[in-house]
Protein backbone atom coordinates (compact mmCIF):
# COMPACT_ATOMS: atom_id res chain seq x y z
CA UNK A 1 0.00 0.00 0.00
CA UNK A 2 1.60 3.25 -1.15
CA UNK A 3 -1.25 5.75 -0.80
CA UNK A 4 -4.32 6.62 1.23
CA UNK A 5 -7.58 4.72 0.76
CA UNK A 6 -10.65 6.87 1.34
CA UNK A 7 -13.95 5.16 2.08
CA UNK A 8 -16.69 7.76 1.90
CA UNK A 9 -19.84 8.89 0.14
CA UNK A 10 -20.66 11.52 -2.45
CA UNK A 11 -23.39 12.80 -0.14
CA UNK A 12 -20.96 13.28 2.76
CA UNK A 13 -19.36 16.74 3.05
CA UNK A 14 -16.44 15.44 5.10
CA UNK A 15 -15.75 12.70 2.56
CA UNK A 16 -15.55 15.28 -0.22
CA UNK A 17 -13.42 17.51 2.00
CA UNK A 18 -10.80 14.77 2.49
CA UNK A 19 -10.81 13.77 -1.17
CA UNK A 20 -10.40 17.38 -2.34
CA UNK A 21 -7.58 17.91 0.18
CA UNK A 22 -5.62 14.88 -1.01
CA UNK A 23 -6.14 15.98 -4.60
CA UNK A 24 -4.89 19.46 -3.79
CA UNK A 25 -1.88 18.05 -1.97
CA UNK A 26 -1.17 15.73 -4.93
CA UNK A 27 -0.88 12.71 -2.66
CA UNK A 28 -1.63 9.25 -4.05
CA UNK A 29 -5.00 7.96 -2.92
CA UNK A 30 -7.98 5.88 -3.92
CA UNK A 31 -11.65 6.72 -3.52
CA UNK A 32 -14.31 4.15 -2.68
CA UNK A 33 -17.95 5.13 -2.42
CA UNK A 34 -18.68 2.94 0.58
CA UNK A 35 -21.57 0.51 0.19
CA UNK A 36 -23.44 -1.28 2.96
CA UNK A 37 -21.29 -4.32 2.23
CA UNK A 38 -18.07 -2.28 2.51
CA UNK A 39 -19.17 -0.97 5.91
CA UNK A 40 -18.98 -4.45 7.39
CA UNK A 41 -15.20 -4.63 7.02
CA UNK A 42 -14.33 -0.91 7.13
CA UNK A 43 -16.25 0.51 10.10
CA UNK A 44 -14.90 -1.92 12.75
CA UNK A 45 -11.51 -0.24 12.26
CA UNK A 46 -12.66 3.06 13.82
CA UNK A 47 -14.36 3.94 17.09
CA UNK A 48 -16.79 6.63 15.93
CA UNK A 49 -19.07 5.24 13.23
CA UNK A 50 -18.79 8.20 10.87
CA UNK A 51 -17.30 8.72 7.43
CA UNK A 52 -14.98 9.14 5.70
CA UNK A 53 -12.76 6.36 6.95
CA UNK A 54 -9.14 6.57 5.78
CA UNK A 55 -6.76 3.63 5.61
CA UNK A 56 -3.26 5.07 5.85
CA UNK A 57 -0.08 3.72 4.22
CA UNK A 58 1.23 2.58 7.62
CA UNK A 59 -1.80 0.32 7.99
CA UNK A 60 -3.64 2.44 10.59
CA UNK A 61 -7.15 3.85 10.22
CA UNK A 62 -8.73 7.21 11.07
CA UNK A 63 -11.93 9.15 10.41
CA UNK A 64 -11.54 12.60 11.99
CA UNK A 65 -10.88 14.80 8.97
CA UNK A 66 -9.21 17.82 10.57
CA UNK A 67 -6.53 16.10 12.69
CA UNK A 68 -5.87 13.73 9.80
CA UNK A 69 -5.33 16.51 7.27
CA UNK A 70 -3.23 18.60 9.67
CA UNK A 71 -1.00 15.56 10.21
CA UNK A 72 -0.24 15.65 6.48
CA UNK A 73 0.98 19.25 6.34
CA UNK A 74 4.55 18.09 5.79
CA UNK A 75 3.45 15.92 2.86
CA UNK A 76 2.66 17.29 -0.58
CA UNK A 77 1.58 20.89 -0.82
CA UNK A 78 0.69 22.77 2.35
CA UNK A 79 -2.97 23.63 2.88
CA UNK A 80 -2.40 25.96 5.84
CA UNK A 81 -0.57 29.29 5.43
CA UNK A 82 2.76 29.50 7.26
CA UNK A 83 2.07 32.85 8.91
CA UNK A 84 0.87 32.25 12.50
CA UNK A 85 -1.90 34.82 12.04
CA UNK A 86 -3.14 33.36 8.75
CA UNK A 87 -2.81 29.85 10.15
CA UNK A 88 -5.22 30.75 12.95
CA UNK A 89 -7.67 32.44 10.59
CA UNK A 90 -7.58 29.44 8.26
CA UNK A 91 -8.22 26.98 11.09
CA UNK A 92 -10.99 29.12 12.59
CA UNK A 93 -12.86 29.29 9.27
CA UNK A 94 -12.27 25.59 8.66
CA UNK A 95 -13.68 24.76 12.09
CA UNK A 96 -16.68 27.02 11.54
CA UNK A 97 -17.38 25.24 8.25
CA UNK A 98 -17.19 21.82 9.88
CA UNK A 99 -19.18 22.55 13.04
CA UNK A 100 -21.53 25.45 12.25
CA UNK A 101 -21.88 25.71 8.47
CA UNK A 102 -22.76 21.99 8.39
CA UNK A 103 -25.98 22.73 10.26
CA UNK A 104 -27.29 24.39 7.12
CA UNK A 105 -26.45 21.26 5.13
CA UNK A 106 -28.32 19.08 7.64
CA UNK A 107 -31.21 21.54 7.93
CA UNK A 108 -31.86 21.89 4.21
CA UNK A 109 -31.46 18.18 3.62
CA UNK A 110 -34.04 17.04 6.17
CA UNK A 111 -36.33 20.06 6.70
CA UNK A 112 -37.92 20.41 3.27
CA UNK A 113 -40.00 17.53 1.88
CA UNK A 114 -38.52 17.63 -1.63
CA UNK A 115 -35.01 17.54 -0.19
CA UNK A 116 -35.87 14.73 2.21
CA UNK A 117 -37.04 12.48 -0.60
CA UNK A 118 -34.24 13.37 -3.01
CA UNK A 119 -31.44 13.03 -0.48
CA UNK A 120 -32.62 9.84 1.17
CA UNK A 121 -33.03 8.13 -2.20
CA UNK A 122 -29.65 9.40 -3.39
CA UNK A 123 -27.81 8.25 -0.28
CA UNK A 124 -29.35 4.79 -0.39
CA UNK A 125 -28.75 4.44 -4.13
CA UNK A 126 -25.04 4.90 -3.50
CA UNK A 127 -25.03 2.62 -0.46
CA UNK A 128 -27.09 -0.24 -1.91
CA UNK A 129 -26.05 -1.01 -5.48
CA UNK A 130 -27.90 -3.74 -7.37
CA UNK A 131 -30.97 -3.86 -5.12
CA UNK A 132 -33.26 -2.14 -7.61
CA UNK A 133 -35.44 0.91 -7.28
CA UNK A 134 -37.87 -0.63 -4.80
CA UNK A 135 -35.04 -1.77 -2.53
CA UNK A 136 -33.44 1.68 -2.62
CA UNK A 137 -36.66 3.51 -1.84
CA UNK A 138 -37.63 1.14 0.97
CA UNK A 139 -34.26 1.71 2.66
CA UNK A 140 -34.51 5.45 1.95
CA UNK A 141 -37.73 5.69 3.96
CA UNK A 142 -35.89 4.29 6.98
CA UNK A 143 -32.87 6.61 6.71
CA UNK A 144 -35.17 9.58 6.13
CA UNK A 145 -37.11 8.91 9.34
CA UNK A 146 -33.92 8.36 11.33
CA UNK A 147 -32.27 11.58 10.19
CA UNK A 148 -35.39 13.65 10.76
CA UNK A 149 -35.58 12.27 14.31
CA UNK A 150 -32.06 13.62 14.99
CA UNK A 151 -32.75 17.18 13.87
CA UNK A 152 -33.56 18.66 17.27
CA UNK A 153 -30.43 17.12 18.80
CA UNK A 154 -28.18 19.00 16.36
CA UNK A 155 -30.21 22.21 16.54
CA UNK A 156 -32.19 21.95 13.32
CA UNK A 157 -35.80 22.74 14.29
CA UNK A 158 -38.57 24.91 12.86
CA UNK A 159 -37.64 27.51 15.48
CA UNK A 160 -33.95 27.62 14.51
CA UNK A 161 -34.53 27.31 10.76
CA UNK A 162 -34.53 31.11 10.13
CA UNK A 163 -31.26 31.51 12.09
CA UNK A 164 -29.54 28.70 10.24
CA UNK A 165 -30.66 29.83 6.80
CA UNK A 166 -29.77 33.48 7.42
CA UNK A 167 -26.32 32.54 8.70
CA UNK A 168 -25.66 30.23 5.74
CA UNK A 169 -26.72 32.87 3.22
CA UNK A 170 -24.50 35.44 4.95
CA UNK A 171 -21.51 33.14 4.46
CA UNK A 172 -22.42 32.37 0.86
CA UNK A 173 -22.64 36.05 -0.04
CA UNK A 174 -19.15 36.56 1.40
CA UNK A 175 -17.85 33.62 -0.60
CA UNK A 176 -19.45 34.97 -3.76
CA UNK A 177 -17.18 37.99 -3.27
CA UNK A 178 -14.21 35.64 -3.10
CA UNK A 179 -15.31 33.72 -6.19
CA UNK A 180 -15.48 36.95 -8.18
CA UNK A 181 -12.44 38.59 -6.56
CA UNK A 182 -8.83 39.03 -7.62
CA UNK A 183 -7.71 35.65 -6.24
CA UNK A 184 -9.15 32.17 -6.63
CA UNK A 185 -9.28 31.30 -2.95
CA UNK A 186 -9.56 32.94 0.47
CA UNK A 187 -5.84 33.49 1.07
CA UNK A 188 -4.54 33.83 -2.46
CA UNK A 189 -4.24 31.62 -5.51
CA UNK A 190 -3.46 28.51 -3.44
CA UNK A 191 -6.34 26.54 -2.00
CA UNK A 192 -6.41 26.25 1.79
CA UNK A 193 -7.95 23.90 4.32
CA UNK A 194 -10.57 26.58 5.02
CA UNK A 195 -11.58 26.71 1.34
CA UNK A 196 -11.78 22.93 1.23
CA UNK A 197 -13.94 22.64 4.36
CA UNK A 198 -16.40 25.19 2.98
CA UNK A 199 -16.34 23.40 -0.36
CA UNK A 200 -17.23 20.06 1.26
CA UNK A 201 -20.43 21.41 2.79
CA UNK A 202 -21.43 23.41 -0.26
CA UNK A 203 -20.72 20.71 -2.80
CA UNK A 204 -23.33 18.34 -1.42
CA UNK A 205 -25.77 21.25 -1.04
CA UNK A 206 -25.22 22.15 -4.68
CA UNK A 207 -27.17 19.05 -5.69
CA UNK A 208 -29.81 19.10 -2.92
CA UNK A 209 -32.92 20.76 -4.44
CA UNK A 210 -33.59 23.77 -2.18
CA UNK A 211 -30.04 25.04 -1.56
CA UNK A 212 -29.07 24.24 -5.16
CA UNK A 213 -31.80 26.55 -6.48
CA UNK A 214 -30.77 29.35 -4.10
CA UNK A 215 -27.06 29.05 -4.91
CA UNK A 216 -27.67 29.14 -8.65
CA UNK A 217 -29.92 32.18 -8.36
CA UNK A 218 -28.13 34.21 -5.69
CA UNK A 219 -24.46 33.20 -5.76
CA UNK A 220 -23.89 31.76 -9.25
CA UNK A 221 -20.12 32.24 -9.28
CA UNK A 222 -19.71 30.54 -5.93
CA UNK A 223 -21.71 27.68 -7.42
CA UNK A 224 -19.25 27.49 -10.31
CA UNK A 225 -16.27 27.85 -7.95
CA UNK A 226 -17.12 24.50 -6.37
CA UNK A 227 -15.79 22.65 -9.41
CA UNK A 228 -12.57 24.64 -9.14
CA UNK A 229 -12.16 23.57 -5.51
CA UNK A 230 -13.15 19.98 -6.21
CA UNK A 231 -9.84 19.23 -7.89
CA UNK A 232 -7.12 21.83 -7.42
CA UNK A 233 -4.31 19.38 -8.14
CA UNK A 234 -3.30 21.23 -11.28
CA UNK A 235 -3.59 24.76 -9.88
CA UNK A 236 -0.34 26.43 -8.87
CA UNK A 237 -0.34 29.60 -6.83
CA UNK A 238 0.89 31.33 -3.70
CA UNK A 239 -0.53 32.72 -0.49
CA UNK A 240 -1.05 36.47 -0.33
CA UNK A 241 1.12 38.47 2.09
CA UNK A 242 -0.44 38.45 5.54
CA UNK A 243 -1.66 42.05 5.59
CA UNK A 244 -3.19 41.73 2.13
CA UNK A 245 -4.95 38.46 2.95
CA UNK A 246 -6.40 39.89 6.16
CA UNK A 247 -7.65 42.98 4.35
CA UNK A 248 -9.80 41.07 1.86
CA UNK A 249 -13.55 41.60 2.29
CA UNK A 250 -14.49 37.88 2.30
CA UNK A 251 -11.98 37.05 5.05
CA UNK A 252 -13.03 40.04 7.13
CA UNK A 253 -16.70 39.10 6.78
CA UNK A 254 -16.06 35.51 7.81
CA UNK A 255 -14.01 36.61 10.83
CA UNK A 256 -16.79 38.94 11.96
CA UNK A 257 -19.28 36.11 11.55
CA UNK A 258 -17.08 33.82 13.62
CA UNK A 259 -17.03 36.47 16.33
CA UNK A 260 -20.75 37.11 16.54
CA UNK A 261 -22.01 33.63 15.66
CA UNK A 262 -19.63 30.69 15.84
CA UNK A 263 -17.55 31.54 18.91
CA UNK A 264 -20.63 32.40 21.04
CA UNK A 265 -22.13 29.08 19.90
CA UNK A 266 -19.01 27.19 21.02
CA UNK A 267 -18.89 29.03 24.36
CA UNK A 268 -22.56 28.36 25.13
CA UNK A 269 -22.02 24.66 24.42
CA UNK A 270 -18.89 24.50 26.60
CA UNK A 271 -20.58 26.38 29.45
CA UNK A 272 -23.57 24.03 29.33
CA UNK A 273 -21.31 20.98 29.42
CA UNK A 274 -19.44 22.39 32.41
CA UNK A 275 -22.76 22.95 34.19
CA UNK A 276 -23.93 19.40 33.46
CA UNK A 277 -26.79 20.53 31.22
CA UNK A 278 -28.14 18.47 28.33
CA UNK A 279 -29.07 21.42 26.11
CA UNK A 280 -28.18 25.07 25.71
CA UNK A 281 -29.55 28.17 24.06
CA UNK A 282 -27.77 31.27 22.81
CA UNK A 283 -28.68 34.42 20.91
CA UNK A 284 -26.88 34.52 17.57
CA UNK A 285 -27.68 36.11 14.24
CA UNK A 286 -30.16 38.24 16.24
CA UNK A 287 -32.27 35.23 17.17
CA UNK A 288 -32.46 32.40 19.70
CA UNK A 289 -30.70 29.17 18.87
CA UNK A 290 -30.94 25.92 20.88
CA UNK A 291 -29.49 22.41 20.63
CA UNK A 292 -28.13 19.50 22.63
CA UNK A 293 -24.61 19.69 24.06
CA UNK A 294 -21.69 18.06 22.22
CA UNK A 295 -18.38 17.17 23.81
CA UNK A 296 -16.59 17.32 20.48
CA UNK A 297 -17.48 20.98 20.01
CA UNK A 298 -16.04 21.79 23.43
CA UNK A 299 -12.83 20.16 22.21
CA UNK A 300 -12.98 22.42 19.14
CA UNK A 301 -13.04 25.51 21.36
CA UNK A 302 -10.08 24.25 23.38
CA UNK A 303 -8.12 23.66 20.17
CA UNK A 304 -8.89 27.12 18.83
CA UNK A 305 -7.82 28.70 22.12
CA UNK A 306 -4.50 26.88 21.96
CA UNK A 307 -3.97 28.06 18.37
CA UNK A 308 -4.94 31.61 19.37
CA UNK A 309 -2.10 31.89 21.86
CA UNK A 310 0.31 30.66 19.23
CA UNK A 311 -0.40 33.75 17.13
CA UNK A 312 1.47 36.25 19.29
CA UNK A 313 0.26 39.46 20.91
CA UNK A 314 0.55 41.67 17.82
CA UNK A 315 -1.30 39.20 15.62
CA UNK A 316 -4.00 38.67 18.24
CA UNK A 317 -4.60 42.41 18.40
CA UNK A 318 -5.09 42.66 14.63
CA UNK A 319 -7.28 39.59 14.26
CA UNK A 320 -9.15 40.26 17.49
CA UNK A 321 -10.23 43.65 16.19
CA UNK A 322 -11.70 41.96 13.12
CA UNK A 323 -13.45 39.26 15.13
CA UNK A 324 -14.93 41.81 17.49
CA UNK A 325 -16.28 41.17 20.99
CA UNK A 326 -16.29 37.44 20.34
CA UNK A 327 -12.51 37.41 20.43
CA UNK A 328 -12.72 37.50 24.22
CA UNK A 329 -14.06 33.94 24.09
CA UNK A 330 -10.64 32.83 22.85
CA UNK A 331 -8.83 34.22 25.89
Amino acid sequence: MSGYDIYGALGSPYSLKVRAALRAKRLPHTWTGMTAEDRQHVMPNVRAQVIPVIHKPDGSWTNDSTPFLLSLEDQGRALVPGSPALRFVCLLIEDMADEWFMKAMFHYRWFYEDDQEWCANWLMYDSLPNVGRQGVETAAATIRARQISRMALVGCTPETAPVIEASWKRTCHALEGMATGPTRFLFGDRISLADIALYGQLKVMSVDPTPMAWLRAETPYLYRWLDLADDASGLDGDWLPEAEALSSAPVRTLLLQAGDTYLPFLKANADALAAGADTFSVTIEKARYEQGVFKYQAKCLDTLRAEWFGVGAAGRAVIGAMIGEGARILE
